[in-house]
Formats: structure tokens, C-alpha cells, sequence
């Protein structure tokens, strides 16, 4: 059976969200066998997606208070809290790894009957996946996941909730009525639910590892084999580390003001904010922001810079253009439907 790297690190955000990113890259250029980790943020850390706006998501002074970390995934999503009970997991392959299927949907399928098996081995027998990016039991999740690509690599990404501390989310995060109010929902702890709550008590870590090691065997047909990282990842990591402990990565990222127009909405793509300086019917500029994912990782911010100086009656087009020339895709949500909650939002204002 050919071999597969298995890591397990416990260790700060900085480092974890840091070699994310070597080792995508890594696994992509050939340097690094197929890899799959299991991870424990520690310190405690508060985690923004990618597209996030810090401010909007965190209650930055009570998550300092709390002594916990805060940075910036290279992925999409939400912002999420990640300690000892929520131990985090990637998966990486190369593009052309066999059976891995070309779109992005398509990998994430192929990819997360991993950690689904992983839970199944635990006793969670009725985990599945749950389009877009969740792992599910009984309707409500377990598991959320992201998938990052880059130098032809691809990392599938994600936590398990082995127990969960709502209480203490709520109070670190800045959660909108939009988020927990699908359904009729009465509350978060509605939507979510974990493998001590499935089996009467809390796997440890390392029976999580040694699920995913077996997951490995079965879906993936590779023997995990304890490894460490090269001398090529460590150098790669030292440069990629000081993004990841830079405060501007965190806080000025995706981040605007003077902005005259606002809108919220809660999508099938997920949730979105729209952020827009208008001038004699000229946009100055635009920031998106939001939950969402969107591939290639960069095509909102190069979205933002092109409907710059363009006229309000022509941003619906630009937009459409821009996702037809970019061959960019938001997971869950069409180009059409973005265009049209950006056109709203420049013409109409705040919602």
C-alpha cells in the first residue's frame, strides 16, 4: 500500500495556518507526499475566514481578555473557535491525484469521506456530507470544512466537534441575527451538534487519530506513516509565518471606511456584505465581505478593483464579465445572484 505523511501538531495559529499554506504548495510541486494532520490550536484561537472583516465577526477585546489568539485562515468561511475540543484536520493531494475530480464541488465529495469515515470509526454512524462544505448527523453539523488550492496543490480543511463551549463562542464572536435564524431556529445550539453528545462521552485526540489514520487506509488506499516536515516546508515556513503574525493581515485586511451604502444578506452561497462609496452615480469603490467561499481566493479582491470608477448602470454586466473572463466560481451561489445583490446595494443603500 503506498504511504501516505501523517502530522499531528499542537501548536499557535500562526504555525498551523502557516504551513496550510507550505505544505499546499509543497504536496502541489511534487516536494511532499499526499499529507493529511490532525491539529490542536493552542493557545485557544479565534479564526476569520479569508473574505472576513475582523470587526464585523470578533469581539476582538473580550477574545484579548481571554488570552486566546486571533488570525486569518488562507480559506473561506466563517470565523470559528478552536481549542482542545475542536481539534482541527487537513487532507492534502496533488491536482492529479487518481480519482480526484477537476472542480471544486466536485473535491470537496471526493475529499471529505475521510473525515466522514473518520467520525463513523468513532461511533458517529450517521455522519454524511452536507453541500455546500458541512459534515452532518441528524441535520445539524458537526463539521464545517474549506478547501484551499495553490501551485497545484489542494487541502481539504476542517474541525471536529468533539464537545463544544456555545456559550463561550457567542460570547467571542459577533454572530448576526441572519446567521441563526434559518428555519425558525430558537438558537445556535440548535444547528450544531457533537460526537460527546452522539456517544455519551468525549473521544480524546488520540482516538481521533487514530481514526483518520484508518479513514486513510479505506478511502484513500495509503498507509499513514508518521513524518515531520522537510528542510524545504521549514524554510518556506519561516517566510510564510511573519504574514501570519503581521497584525495587518488580521486587522486592516479586508477591512474599509467611508463607506455610504451597507447591505446584508444572508445567501445560499452564505452570508455577504456588501460595503459601497457611490459618486454622481460612479463607484468609487467596493468592498465584499462575508462567509463565503470563492475560487480563485483572490477573485474578490480583483472584482473589487474592477468595478472601480464603473458607471452603477453597468456594474450587473462587469460582474457577470468578470466571472465568465476570471472562470471564478462562489460555492453555492451563481454570479447572477451576486451581481444582482451588488447592483441593490449601490442603488438602493443600506438593507
Amino acid at each position: 500500500m503506498p504511504s501516505c505523511r501523517f502530522l499531528f501538531h499542537r501548536a499557535s495559529s500562526d504555525f498551523i495556518l502557516a504551513t496550510e499554506e507550505v505544505i499546499t504548495r509543497s504536496v502541489g510541486r511534487g516536494l511532499a507526499p499526499v499529507t493529511a494532520r490532525v491539529n490542536v490550536f493552542s493557545p485557544p484561537a479565534v479564526l476569520i475566514g479569508f473574505n472576513q472583516n475582523v470587526y464585523e465577526e470578533v469581539d476582538v477585546d473580550e477574545v484579548k481578555r481571554l488570552g486566546y489568539d486571533i488570525n486569518r485562515r488562507p480559506t473561506g468561511g466563517g470565523a470559528i473557535l478552536m481549542y482542545e475540543d475542536t481539534p482541527g484536520w487537513e487532507i492534502w493531494v496533488p491536482e492529479n491525484f487518481p480519482g480526484l475530480p477537476p472542480d471544486v464541488e466536485g473535491r470537496y465529495r471526493f475529499l471529505i469521506q475521510v473525515p466522514i469515515r473518520a467520525l463513523q470509526i468513532l461511533g458517529v454512524k450517521e455522519a454524511r456530507f452536507r453541500p455546500k462544505n458541512d459534515i452532518e448527523v441528524y441535520g445539524r453539523k458537526i463539521s464545517g470544512t474549506g478547501l484551499y488550492t495553490e501551485s497545484g496543490g489542494v487541502m481539504l480543511c476542517g474541525t471536529i466537534l468533539l464537545d463544544f463551549d456555545v456559550e463561550l463562542m457567542l460570547k467571542v464572536l459577533r454572530l448576526p441575527i441572519e446567521k441563526i435564524s434559518d428555519k425558525a431556529i430558537k438558537s445556535f445550539e440548535d444547528r450544531i451538534i457533537t460526537v460527546k453528545k452522539i456517544l455519551g462521552y468525549k473521544p480524546s485526540v488520540e482516538e481521533l487519530v487514530r481514526a483518520f489514520k484508518e479513514a486513510i487506509r479505506e478511502v484513500l488506499g495509503l498507509e499513514p506513516e508518521a513524518g515531520d516536515l522537510s528542510e524545504v516546508e521549514k524554510e518556506d515556513l519561516n517566510k510564510t509565518m511573519v504574514k501570519y503574525r503581521d497584525p495587518k493581515w488580521v486587522y486592516e485586511f479586508r477591512r474599509g471606511s467611508g463607506f455610504t451604502k451597507c447591505c446584508i444578506k444572508k445567501t445560499s452561497g452564505g452570508l455577504i456584505r456588501v460595503h459601497a462609496k457611490v459618486y454622481e452615480n460612479v463607484v468609487e469603490q467596493v468592498l465584499i465581505t462575508g462567509d463565503f467561499f470563492v475560487y480563485p481566493q483572490r477573485a474578490i479582491q480583483d472584482l473589487e478593483a474592477r468595478l472601480k470608477w464603473v458607471s452603477i448602470d453597468d456594474v450587473k454586466n462587469e460582474v457577470l464579465k468578470f466571472f465568465n473572463e476570471y472562470r471564478a466560481s462562489i460555492l453555492g451561489l451563481s454570479p447572477s445572484e451576486l451581481a444582482e445583490m451588488i447592483d441593490k446595494c449601490i442603488r438602493e443603500g443600506s438593507s
